[in-house]
């Protein structure tokens, strides 16, 4: 039989994430209310989201690798949500629509994920996952974009691990590393959790081995499609300028682009707020491996060493959605200190707020 606790846990998070959804359409909807007065509000509403990377995504569902005229770089993303929104297509839904749908059902099932991790560590499920809804960056876990998709598929991961389920955390892994190159990160860091459980069952932790070779299989695809096996991290440089740099240089040359980014010599918000993200992401990720929490601790210090060796910084405050281990450790801390729960919502809800209002007015928010 069902726990009635866990039933009433799993209901609040369900709660706060639906409530967390409705907030964050509500300001969609007053920022883009231009759009909703036309014949058709609705697709008016959903061509508002269809921004930046939808696009991307959606010229692989409707072309594959490559794509026609500059999306030919549509290499440097991976096909999972892709993959969806071809499934979409086949019930009359456009890309966007789809990913619309996709970040509101993965992100609840990485809501529900992140609860009993919360737990697991413990805190109340409930503030892991408030700590994580209302996070600034949090509108990328609205936007039709693999956020949510690979939330709700590496959090789960993580969660079946934990129950020593490795074959199953293997596969939600793989499908995890079919949607980001994230995936890697995930696979060395649920290969870590493995050899640090005893005893182990080595013929059920092969399957951890699937992400690997599904980001393998990927870069297979791509060399039969293009001809080159770093097919991916040759678009990444050509296309976005992104390059394997030392920390040093990665990190002067981010801090110079605040001043000759714009052109006009005003200082801009954007490298100040990714040069702030990395140093708070670095600090939580020596907390957590301070607090022993060693495989998290992998995880989160492999995305953000892989984010501050490129040429500069790019999309750091966005990647902190996708680190379970970040928001488990805020629901912690929410938990045991009144005071940080409080002074977390004040700051982190406004801030929220704005940047929805910025992404839907076409500002490049990361």
């Amino acid at each position: 039989m069902a726990d009635p606790a866990a039933t009433r846990t799993q209901a609040r998070i369900a709660g706060i994430w639906l409530l967390s959804r409705v907030a964050v359409f509500v300001i969609a909807a007053v920022t883009v209310r231009q759009v909703l007065t036309g014949s058709s509000p609705v697709a008016g509403f959903i061509d508002s989201w269809n921004l930046w990377e939808t696009p991307w995504y959606a010229s692989i569902a409707q072309h594959g690798y490559p794509g026609p005229g500059d999306f030919v770089y549509n290499t440097a993303y991976f096909p999972g949500l892709a993959l969806l929104m071809v499934a979409g297509s086949w019930v009359g839904l456009v890309p966007a629509a789809t990913g619309l749908i996709v970040s509101f059902f993965a992100g609840l099932a990485a809501a529900l994920a992140l609860g009993r991790l919360t737990e697991l560590v413990g805190g109340r499920a409930e503030y892991g996952v408030l700590a994580w809804v209302v996070a600034p960056t949090a509108v990328f876990l609205a936007a039709p974009w693999s956020e949510a998709l690979f939330a709700g598929l590496a959090f789960w991961a993580w969660v079946l691990a934990k129950r020593q389920a490795w074959v199953l955390a293997g596969v939600m892994a793989g499908f995890a590393a079919l949607t980001r190159i994230n995936g890697l990160f995930l696979a060395v860091a649920l290969v870590v959790l493995f050899l640090l459980h005893r005893p182990r069952n080595w013929a059920r932790g092969t399957a951890l081995l699937i992400p690997f070779a599904v980001v393998a299989g990927h870069f297979a695809y791509l060399h039969a499609a293009t001809g080159s096996w770093t097919e991916w991290f040759d678009v990444q440089a050509e296309k976005w300028d992104r390059h394997l740099t030392d920390p040093v240089h990665a990190f002067l040359n981010t801090y110079n682009m605040i001043f000759t980014f714009s052109g006009t010599g005003a200082p801009s918000s954007r490298f100040v707020m990714e040069i702030a993200a990395a140093a708070l992401l670095l600090a939580l990720g020596v907390v957590i491996l301070v607090m022993r929490w060693w495989a998290e601790a992998v995880y989160v210090l492999l995305t953000v060493a892989s984010l501050v060796t490129s040429t500069f910084y790019y999309s750091i405050p966005r990647a902190a959605v996708l680190l379970f281990p970040v928001w488990m450790l805020l629901g912690l801390w929410m938990t045991r200190h009144r005071w940080f729960r409080i002074a977390y919502l004040c700051v982190a809800i406004p801030f929220l707020a704005l940047v929805v209002v910025r992404f839907l007015q076409g500002q490049w928010i990361s």
